[in-house]
């Protein structure tokens, strides 16, 4: 059945890294931006990657697999891939950017540990319903939002409690 899941994961990935060129490859077209390997190197990493990084864990990620791109081309590429759509940028509170592929994610909200940095991604339908009602009641149109938690998770919890 892991296999299974697996094979699905990858097939899904395959075809949403067809997608994501063609979104990427019209986005850079359309501002007159160059089509660069690297560029869409770094996409297919992130697409691979399906989880949230900072900038320089992925320069590691292509280092290990001998890819020769410097920082600034990863920085740079990041930009365009917010400004796409592609990849969504959060600071969680924490001195540095986190990145995520927006992939056909489903929405989701998140936990960040302040101990550990340990990111937990969730959904309560809960909030979709808030969010809904003050549309309704105020008659706003919500484009984008965040909802963030910080705090402790399980496992530091734990360890503190053995501390004290």
């Amino acid at each position: 059945m892991i296999f299974f899941v697996s094979l699905l994961r990858l097939s899904r990935n395959i075809d949403y890294m067809k997608t994501a060129s063609k979104i990427f490859y019209d986005y850079l077209k359309k501002r007159d931006l160059k089509n660069t390997s690297e560029r869409f190197l770094i996409l297919d990493q992130i697409i691979k990657m399906q989880k949230h990084f900072e900038a320089d864990s992925l320069l590691v990620q292509l280092k290990i697999k001998n890819k020769k791109i410097s920082r600034a081309t990863i920085y740079r590429t990041l930009e365009l891939l917010v400004d796409s759509g592609l990849v969504k940028k959060n600071n969680f509170n924490a001195p540095h950017a986190f990145y995520e592929p927006v992939s056909g994610l489903t929405r989701h909200d998140h936990f960040v540990c302040q101990d550990c940095g340990k990111i937990i991604e969730f959904y309560d339908d809960t909030i979709t319903k808030i969010q809904r009602n003050l549309q309704v009641i105020h008659g706003l149109e919500v484009l984008n939002y965040t909802y963030n938690l910080s705090g402790h998770c399980a496992a530091c919890r734990k360890k503190y409690k053995k501390h004290v």
